[in-house]
């Protein structure tokens, strides 16, 4: 999904590196699977893109929505008090 950033920035891995100030090593390293996306980083995609990349996409296991998270049992006690 890192790919969809990057073509939201005109093919410019750079120029994404920029909007995020993330290293261009970096970013090699995590369009190649090496290195997981910070969730920080993740974040501010979402803000360099205006929302069109969203942290969600990039990283659903850590940004799903409330909705699709498996509820716990104090999520269950929280919404019945």
């Amino acid at each position: 999904m890192i790919s969809k950033a990057i073509a939201y920035f005109g093919d410019s891995r750079s120029a994404l590196c920029k909007a995020v100030g993330m290293s261009p090593q970096f970013l090699s390293q995590v369009s190649t699977g090496k290195r997981p996306l910070p969730p920080r980083y993740a974040v501010l995609i979402e803000e360099a893109t205006c929302g069109q990349v969203t942290a969600a996409e990039l990283l659903p296991s850590v940004f799903a929505p409330r909705s699709t998270q498996k509820r716990t049992a104090d999520d269950e006690t929280a919404t019945s008090a």
